[in-house]
């Protein structure tokens, strides 16, 4: 080994200055990669002006680049323990010097010396190490065939040198494992095919070895024969590319530097796309996570950030939409057809993904990570099949509603704050036929004709769309979505939003059928409210619930759900609410639910609370309880009933028995502010005491509200009626503090 460079002529190329990360890998054991590896990156370089280092990932802690090399290179276990965690982002300063170089300009850089050493790695360690190192050298990844290491290397790589022997059992291995990198979607023109010792006894003839690719749509790029020097070599520390630079396999292994000397680098953003998290469940102990990470429930859709959608390259809409058209004509072709029953769906979103994705393995000079691949198809079946940049959306369970401005201008509330996302539509157009997809499928329409549209989601979300001509400032969404289970006590106890004494009280009233009226203004958690205490309804009854656009989830056997439906194009077809309200009279009922009442059919409401069905349940619009009896005053009017005012407030207290406030507050929360009692008429004003009150005392130093649930210290008038059907009420329940203080019943 006398240490002179191989003798190869330097082309010139404009991407010579650009570093590069190319990634060895294989199917399994003993194929030669690291022989190749090492061979070419001397050959590599011997014509560029960078150094080249091999970086080892092998969880064995194998040292043959070092020994062929006559190198003691630190570990990458090493430069973390030296320069510390903190110091990652910039070990290329630190470290300069550290690693011993060849006289080939040739470094080796292993995971780690020693298993003990690389318990303590995880890729959120490498991956900054890495990227500070390409600063200065050209990266070869020599990576063993372990699956969740080769998606940490091909994540990062510009090129992967697939090696393979000419065996049947490799290249079905081979096979399965290009099926799942598929499926992660890795750019497959960034994998070149290499059969390594093609030509002995027995091997496979590259006739037959094409076979194995053409569904890949794949050839193999270099056919590596033979060579009696390498195993001589392999105990020594001779280089064949170094000593017989004209021998038949150095001379094969020039194709693979001429890729490397065509090849355009990618613009490289170093994302973490495995997490340490998902790299440890995968890669069972082998590389422990060393920061605290998402929990394993986490999506990759959870972890997308909405201020990455900014980073699409210029061509991004362009692209999809080019692909868009491409996919569509391919199910026209295939007659496949758009379903919107959801495991049909999730079948159907399978096979669009498939064609998508093989439609973009076909457009050459790609640049774009697997990162940006995925969330290319991801946007691109959304927008198939979905609701376009609202689907990530509705994937985030913690997002509660969704407000959709303009193309550029699409908010969220979390926890009761908004706030303005990175998302975005394409144009007003885009906007418009995300709404004919969410109404078409319940038969209803939005057109110029028809601007303005109530409607709702599988999944129980309600839909508000209007458009020009009534939105001047063009096409508007709004999605208020619900849980998939509904609130329970626990759930609403925990928030804040009330007190577990007021909910026994509330509990008890339902149990007893008094009719309660949940009042509150928008986006304040009636329907939630009037879902939990539906809750309270007992199963051996019949409940019938009347809204305009479905949202309650109730969880009795023993329901009935009615739904109003607007007038269809020509006028006609109409059924309102209080249609509803009617009918329902005469479908038996023994609790009827009401989900908002906004009109006449507050008359209707009254009028069979009054007759026989006692216990029944609706919302109103209110910002106060006396509010809510106003509104429902002006509602009965709404019916053109001759009714004097007197007798329409006797009848509004004969059947109101209580009113629940609700209030959001400025930090997002939600309450129950007042439980009202409604106690009767005196000349011609309706009386109500408040019989628990929620009092805000202040605001924390995060701004959250701060207050406390308070007993006014009266007794409902109907009290004695818990006793009478063996509901248990302590009357503690309606102390007030000063009755607290005192400690005695005597008033009682």
């Amino acid at each position: 080994m006398d240490g002179s460079s191989p003798k190869v002529v330097r082309p010139a190329t404009e991407n010579s200055g650009a570093p590069r990360v190319i990634a060895f890998s294989g199917p399994k054991e003993g194929v030669g990669k690291s022989t190749i590896t090492l061979n070419l990156a001397l050959a590599w370089a011997g014509i560029q002006n960078r150094n080249v280092l091999i970086v080892h990932l092998d969880p064995l802690c194998r040292q043959e680049h070092s020994f062929l090399l006559n190198l003691n290179p630190p570990s990458i276990a090493d430069l973390v323990q030296t320069v510390g965690k903190e110091s990652i982002s910039v070990m290329g300063r630190l470290i300069k010097g550290k690693i011993p170089m060849s006289s080939w300009g040739v470094g080796v850089l292993p995971l780690a010396t020693k298993r003990a050493d690389m318990q303590k790695l995880s890729p959120d360690l490498v991956l900054p190490v890495l990227a500070s190192l390409s600063e200065s050298y050209d990266l070869f990844l020599d990576v063993d065939p372990y699956f969740p290491m080769q998606v940490f290397a091909f994540d990062i790589s510009d090129l992967v040198f697939w090696v393979s022997l000419p065996q049947r059992s490799h290249f079905e291995a081979t096979i399965n494992l290009f099926q799942e990198i598929r499926e992660l979607h890795f750019a497959l023109e960034r994998f070149d095919v290499v059969i390594n010792q093609h030509n002995l006894p027995g091997a496979l003839h590259p006739r037959e070895v094409e076979k194995f690719f053409q569904s890949f749509q794949k050839k193999v790029l270099a056919y590596l024969p033979w060579e009696d020097a390498l195993p001589a070599f392999a105990n020594t520390q001779r280089i064949l590319v170094a000593e017989q630079a004209q021998s038949d396999w150095v001379k094969a292994l020039r194709i693979l530097l001429g890729r490397l000397v065509e090849l355009k680098p990618m613009e490289r953003q170093w994302n973490l796309s495995v997490s340490s998290a998902e790299f440890t469940q995968g890669s069972g102990l082998l590389w422990r996570s060393s920061v605290p990470v998402e929990g394993s429930g986490a999506t990759r859709s959870s972890r997308t950030s909405s201020a990455r959608l900014t980073e699409n390259p210029p061509y991004w809409d362009e692209l999809k939409q080019k692909v868009h058209k491409e996919v569509v004509h391919a199910l026209e072709v295939q007659r496949i057809r758009i379903s919107d029953n959801s495991d049909q769906n999730q079948e159907l979103r399978q096979n669009v993904e498939a064609i998508a994705d093989t439609l973009l393995q076909r457009e050459s000079g790609l640049q774009i990570s697997r990162d940006q691949r995925t969330r290319f198809l991801t946007e691109l079946l959304d927008e198939i099949l979905g609701l376009g940049p609202l689907e990530e959306l509705m994937r985030d369970t913690a997002v509660t509603e969704i407000m959709v401005n303009a193309p550029d201008r699409v908010y969220v509330e979390r926890g009761g704050k908004l706030t303005l996302t990175g998302y975005r539509f394409r144009d007003e157009e885009q906007i418009i036929q995300v709404i004919k997809r969410i109404v078409a499928p319940i038969g209803r329409r939005i057109d110029e004709s028809v601007p303005l549209v109530d409607a709702r989601l599988r999944d129980g979300s309600r839909v508000n769309a209007i458009i020009p001509p009534l939105a001047v400032s063009g096409p508007t969404l709004t999605i208020r979505r619900f849980s998939a289970k509904p609130y329970g006590p626990k759930d609403l106890i925990a928030k804040g939003s009330v007190t577990a004494e007021v909910l026994q009280f509330l509990e008890a009233c339902v149990k007893l059928r008094k009719d309660i009226i949940i009042s509150g203004g928008t986006g304040t958690g009636k329907t939630t409210f009037l879902n939990l205490l539906s809750s309270y309804i007992p199963g051996d009854e019949r409940i019938i619930t009347v809204e305009d656009t479905a949202e309650l989830k109730l969880m009795q056997e023993h329901w009935v759900r009615l739904e109003s439906r607007p007038a269809n194009i020509e006028g006609k077809g109409e059924v309102t609410i209080r249609d509803l309200v009617k009918n329902c009279l005469r479908m038996r009922p023994d609790r009827i639910v009401v989900g908002e009442c906004r009109g006449a059919e507050a008359l209707d409401m009254l009028q069979a609370m009054n007759t026989g069905h006692e216990g029944s349940l609706a919302t109103i619009h209110a910002n106060t309880p006396r509010d809510a009896l106003t509104r429902l005053e002006a509602m009965c009017l709404m019916a053109g009933a001759d009714l004097p005012i007197w007798a329409l407030r006797e009848m509004i207290c004969s059947a109101i028995h209580l009113i629940v406030q609700l209030t959001r507050f400025s930090d997002g929360s939600r309450k129950i502010t007042a439980v009202t009692e409604i106690v009767g008429r005196e000349e011609n004003a309706i009386q109500a005491n408040d019989l628990f009150r929620y009092v805000q005392t202040g605001v924390d130093g995060s701004g959250n509200v701060v207050g406390e649930y308070q007993a006014t210290g009266t007794l409902p008038k109907f009290y004695a009626d818990f006793g009478t059907k063996g509901i248990q009420v302590p009357k503690e329940l309606f102390l007030n503090q000063e009755q607290k203080k005192q400690k005695t019943t005597t008033q009682w």
